[in-house]
């Protein structure tokens, strides 16, 4: 509690502080003190208590407040001055939502003295002049217990709608990994320091591969296989692991193993070593791995990786090989990604930080979290949500052609009878990119593709049960403006920014709730995460992934082999084909392409895992494309590949496809309350 009315400050030297700040935060909370972090305490110990600190109670009591909220947060055992500062600051919104919430002593009661109320009801009636059987006034204590009990109830009830947010890519907080601390910070609002170009700081593209490399490491440090370093079994580790995460096996102690940096590997010729680093062609146009410490050539001609992912430049992988002085090169025997983590483990292992500021207000001094008793209101809360439901619509929406108007029609028509919460729209709104250009020789392609969304508009105007109970979200695409002007639909920096109000005005006129959301955006729904995206990811992964050249040997003798097979046994019987290559894993190719890509995205834990050159981002915008922690559900549209429903590690991903396909059209229905999703068709 800190003191009220106004003191006399002092400065206070550190020193003096020490023997109190020691006997309350080191021995009984076992919180080491620097000297920067005692100095931040003992400024604000003189400027709140003042001459009196040393016989003040409340000194004491700030002492074990500050203690309760350093354990609470979870933090390092060093208290040093940025995380006092900010501990301080959360103490002080702490005590000024108490003194908001305080109730206000009614003017009744005001000068009556304590005697008064420890008095039996009917001695007091009398002495005020009343009968005990006339009604008590206003501000007894019977119609205040009443008003209570009415308030806890209202603070009790939850409202869905307070928990229900749209959050694009530049609303979302941003946070910085401190690798010393081994903690998330949160960093300051740069809108209002953006220059007239609003390019974003050089610093951001500095520090991009370093901070997925940190989050990315953190969370393969938690993975059971590294958490014994004393047994390390080289070379066949990788494969072991991946084995196991296939099958399910509880790791065994005697396959644990350890990440090396690439600046140990100097002078160290002809040992075995594994290491976590970025995948990346040098400027000698050879492969390369690359960590903070340095960057090291790597060989993969006998690279033999885990299969179920894709390898291509960007990706942070576990390399296991051999390092040779000669040349200065690291012989790679196996590759995989690094192993993936549950969403509740890594929030666990933050702190519980609401990343999406939804649950709690964010500045520079404070960290929001969740706290943990709201969480599971919230997810008792969204279980009872039985009826809510959200509808996907595939992608690439050309609202400039006939039959994307025809199939949203038919679409809008079903969904009218009972309207879903959410609608989600996914571009390309256009077929061919918007830029600077007359489309002919009286309209611009601006203007014809205004016009498209004022049909749109029309349109929603006959469905009334939809404009009015339902929330329209508009996720852009790469043919819609502005990053179309430049890149004419190819290759474009992202996140997108949502299309532009100057298209949308009469829609917004017409819909009661419409979100012009960015590209990727995320959901806050009760209390799970809901990522959107639209991007051919499938069609990218596939044309820059890595070719090892013992895969394709391998690949060829498994060829040649069932060639033999096919004569020999052709000679003997006619036995079924499917017989013949029957094999362990008879999936189909679709599936195995779907999990091929969730998988590389999700242990990447990135939108993007791509180098740069591949796919340019928006350097200050890259936490928005972080996938740490995972989401609850991943909504992937990817127009390159078939629609799929499928978990990994907990996270629901599906891919809705195209809107049209034929003369069918297709969206998915999502349930929040049981995640659960299924894919619907409409012919037209």
């Amino acid at each position: 509690m800190l003191a009220s009315g106004n003191v006399l400050p002092v400065k206070i030297s550190p020193p003096l502080l020490r023997p109190m700040a020691y006997r309350v935060l080191s021995k009984k909370y076992g919180l080491n003190i620097k000297s920067d972090g005692l100095a931040a305490l003992s400024e604000f110990v003189g400027n709140t208590f003042g001459m009196d600190w040393k016989r003040s109670p409340d000194t004491l009591q700030f002492l074990e407040n500050f203690a309760c909220v350093w354990r609470q947060q979870e933090r390092s055992l060093f208290v040093d001055r940025q995380g006092a500062l900010e501990v301080i600051d959360e103490i002080k919104e702490r005590n000024k939502i108490a003194r908001d919430e305080r109730p206000k002593p009614l003017s009744k009661v005001k000068n009556v003295s304590i005697d008064k109320f420890l008095e039996p009801k009917s001695e007091r009636s009398a002495a005020d002049g009343h009968s005990s059987s006339s009604p008590p006034a206003m501000g007894t204590p019977e119609l205040d217990e009443g008003a209570n009990s009415a308030e806890e109830q209202k603070e009790d009830y939850l409202d869905w709608k307070e928990y229900f947010k749209i959050v694009n890519a530049s609303d979302q907080l941003k946070f910085k990994y401190d690798p010393m601390k081994m903690q998330l910070v949160p960093q300051p609002d740069r809108k209002g320091e953006a220059n007239i170009f609003n390019l974003p700081a050089l610093q951001s593209y500095l520090s991009l591969f370093r901070t997925r490399y940190y989050l990315v490491r953190d969370r393969v440090m938690r993975n059971e296989n590294f958490q014994n370093s004393d047994s390390f079994n080289p070379l066949s580790s990788m494969v072991a692991m991946q084995q196991q995460l296939q099958s399910d096996e509880q790791p065994l102690a005697s396959q644990s193993m350890t990440i090396t940096h690439i600046k140990n590997l100097i002078g160290r010729d002809g040992q075995n070593f594994l290491l976590l680093g970025l995948l990346r062609i040098n400027s000698k146009g050879n492969w390369s791995l690359e960590d903070p410490s340095g960057t090291v050539e790597i060989d993969i001609s006998q690279a033999i990786p885990t299969t179920g992912s894709y390898y291509v430049p960007g990706n942070f992988v576990l390399a296991e090989g051999i390092y040779f002085t000669a040349g200065n090169r690291f012989h790679v025997s196996s590759m995989t990604h690094p192993p993936g983590e549950r969403r509740q483990t890594t929030l666990s292992a933050i702190g519980n930080l609401d990343l999406l500021g939804v649950h709690s207000s964010s500045h520079s001094g404070y960290v929001p979290r969740l706290d943990k008793d709201l969480k599971i209101r919230l997810h008792l809360l969204e279980k009872e949500l039985v009826d809510h439901r959200f509808v996907i619509l595939g992608g690439d929406i050309f609202l400039d052609q006939l039959a994307t108007m025809e199939a949203l029609d038919k679409v809008f028509t079903r969904l009218n009878e009972d309207p879903p919460i959410l609608i989600v729209l996914q571009g390309s709104f256009s077929s061919v990119p918007v830029h600077a250009s007359l489309s002919s020789k009286t309209t611009t392609l601006s203007s014809h593709y205004k016009n498209n969304f004022d049909t749109l508009a029309t349109l929603l105007a006959r469905f009334e049960n939809i404009i009015q109970h339902t929330m329209l979200v508009f996720v852009p695409g790469v043919n819609d403006p502005w990053k179309s002007m430049i890149s004419r639909g190819a290759a474009y920096a992202w996140p997108q920014n949502p299309v532009p109000s100057f298209f949308t005005q009469k829609i917004d006129k017409v819909c009661k709730n419409v979100i012009w959301a960015s590209n990727p955006t995320k959901i806050a729904y009760v209390s799970q995460e809901i990522c959107i995206a639209r991007d051919d990811l499938s069609q990218r992964l596939k044309r820059h992934q890595v070719e090892f050249p013992s895969l394709e040997d391998a690949k060829q003798q498994e060829l040649n082999d069932l060639k033999d097979q096919f004569h020999a046994q052709m000679t003997i019987d006619s036995t079924s084909i499917h017989e013949l290559f029957k094999s362990k894993d008879q999936l189909p190719a679709k599936v195995k392409e779907s999990r091929k890509v969730v998988k590389t995205l999700l242990d990447q834990g990135h939108l993007s895992p791509f180098a740069t050159d591949i796919r340019p981002i928006v350097w200050d915008l890259d936490h928005a494309l972080t996938l740490y922690p995972i989401p609850s559900t991943l909504v992937l549209c990817d127009t390159t590949t078939s629609a799929f429903d499928l978990t990994y590690n907990g996270c629901k991903t599906v891919n809705p496809g195209k809107f049209i396909n034929g003369r069918r059209l297709r969206y998915v229905e999502y349930r929040p309350a049981s995640k659960k999703a299924t894919q619907e068709e409409i012919y037209f």
